[in-house]
Parts: C-alpha cells; structure tokens; sequence
C-alpha cells in the first residue's frame, strides 16, 4: 500500500487492532483488564455499544474486505457491516471453512442473520494452486469426514467445499511412527539438513508444532544441531519453527509436522483437533513430512489416507 502510496486511503489493521483504534479516535477508554483474552472481548464489546449509541459513527468506510473471514465471530460481522457506506456498500469477504480454527462459535455462518446480502453474489474459489496434487489429496482423505458432515448448506451459507488441485505433482507426504519424541527430533533433523542439501534454502523450512512446549524442544535441538531458526540467528534466513495456529496463511516448501495427533498435546475436541492438523498439512508446497509416536490419535486415518495416494500412483503407472 505505501509502495502505491495507498496507505493514506487504506487501512490494513487486525479485527482486534482496528476496535482499538476506534476507542482511541473517540475517547472511549480502554478495557484495563490483565487477561489478553479477555481484554480483546471488552474492546470489542465497547464498540458494538458506542457504535449503537451513534459515539463511533457507522458508515465510515467507501470499502470493506475481511480476510480470514471464516475466524469472525457473528458479532464482529454485524459492527462490520455498519461501518460500510450505505449509499453505496461494498464488502468483500473471503472465507474458508476447511480452515477455521479459532472461532468459538462452531455454527455455521448465515449471511443473512449478520446483515450481508450475499444470495446471487457468492463467488466459489475451488482451485488450489499452493499444494501438490499428492499434498492436497491426503490432506482431503485425512479431513474427508468432517468435509462430508458440513458440506450441505444453501446459497446464504458458507459450504465446506473441497478444494481442487491445480495439477502440480510431487512427492507423496509420509507418516513417520517412531518409538520416542526424542526419536521425532532428531527424524526432523535429518529431514531438515537432507532437503538443504538437495539444494532447499532453510526459510523455505518450516517445524510445526501443536504447543510452545514442543517449540522449544524443537529449537533447542536445531540449535544444537547448528541449524538456523527464524528470527533468532539471522533475520530471514533460518527455518521458521511455530505453532500450526500461528501458521495460518503461510506457506513452505517443506513442512514437518511434529507430534501429530499427540494425545498428551492435543486438547480440543477431535475434530477441532483435525481442523486444526488439516491447515497445518496445506501448509507445505512441496514436501509434507510428519512424525507421531504410538499416543497419536490420527495415524490410522493418516497411514489409510497416504496408502491411498501411493495404491492410486501405483495403478495409474
């Protein structure tokens, strides 16, 4: 935007950024609260009530887009949708059930009930041009379950949909079980320095991680193991090492999935938990490498899903 010199006219702020700007703008003071969580929630909650009391002005807005859109609450949605000019509204959101993970409402999103007229403008993406076809296609049979129970929906709601290769081949990912988590480590180890010798840059790597506990263990042992992180030895440079939340929107030539479906690490519901492991796997472009041990509850459906694709390789040579 400032390259455009745009950035004067566009905003670019997070949900949670742009209420407090809001209450800056107007005076309106600020939650003290100690708990983040809970702060966030009495910002948002000032806003809805002064944006009602006519405090923060509706209508402030030519244009609107909401990316990520399918980790709004109902209620954001109805204060966004105010704040659009109703002489001439345009809002855009883009949304992507397969990969909505920090939602605490689980029901499905209905435009209608939060103020959008979407019927007869819904425009459905369905080509996918991060993933191989191999990538995508174990990620679909791992989540087909959960694809299925959410798929039928009219046009005013947000349908699951799967999404659809758009033909680049690779290696099919693989599924290491192994004795230990220190038996994991020093897998991923391997992995890392095997693919930066076939020529991978390290920044294009990423280790991800179901906690801030694992983080750890893993960085400790690349550390040890004179392998660059991100953000610690030189900027830009290192394998990104992050939590599979914090992974949401990026991408890596290689991604190696540490403690996958890890009971002991896991503490949502499994399909919250499958979710979650879903956008963690389309997150690799090339290569998806993941380690579990015997307390992992997805290897059976993982082991079914890759046995799948490399039956259906073996059949179509």
């Amino acid at each position: 935007m400032a390259q455009k010199s745009l950035d004067h006219k566009v905003h670019v702020r997070t949900f949670h950024q742009w209420c407090s700007q809001q209450l800056s703008t107007y005076n309106i003071p600020k939650s003290r609260n100690a708990n983040l969580s809970s702060m966030f929630e009495e910002n948002v909650q000032k806003v809805i009530d002064h944006a009602e009391t006519g405090i923060i002005p509706k209508g402030q807005y030519d244009a609107i887009l909401i990316d990520e859109g399918h980790d709004f609450e109902d209620a954001w949605y109805k204060l966004i949708v105010q704040m659009v000019n109703p002489d001439n509204p345009c809002l855009l959101v883009l949304y992507d059930d397969a990969q909505s993970i920090y939602s605490k409402d689980k029901r499905k999103l209905v435009f209608s009930k939060v103020g959008i007229n979407a019927r007869g403008r819904t425009v459905i993406l369905k080509l996918n041009y991060r993933n191989t076809k191999e990538i995508l296609t174990v990620a679909k049979l791992f989540a087909e379950q959960l694809l299925v129970e959410r798929k039928e929906s009219d046009e005013d709601a947000i349908p699951l949909l799967e999404p659809v290769g758009a033909g680049l081949n690779g290696d099919v990912p693989v599924l290491i079980n192994l004795p230990s988590m220190h038996h994991e480590v020093r897998k991923i180890i391997e992995t890392l320095y095997e693919h930066q010798k076939n020529g991978l840059d390290w920044h294009h790597m990423a280790v991800l991680c179901r906690n801030n506990k694992s983080i750890n263990i893993i960085k400790d042992a690349l550390r040890n193991n004179g392998i660059p992180t991100h953000g610690e030895e030189v900027e830009g440079i290192g394998v990104h090492v992050m939590t599979m939340h914090k992974s949401k929107g990026l991408e890596f030539a290689l991604v190696c999935i540490f403690e996958v479906g890890n009971k002991n690490v896991c503490y949502e519901s499994v399909e919250n938990e499958a979710q979650l492991l879903y956008v963690a796997m389309t997150r690799a472009t090339t290569n998806l490498v993941m380690t579990c041990s015997s307390s992992s509850m997805f290897a059976p459906q993982l082991s079914d899903a890759i046995s799948t694709v490399n039956y259906s390789l073996q059949t179509e040579q």
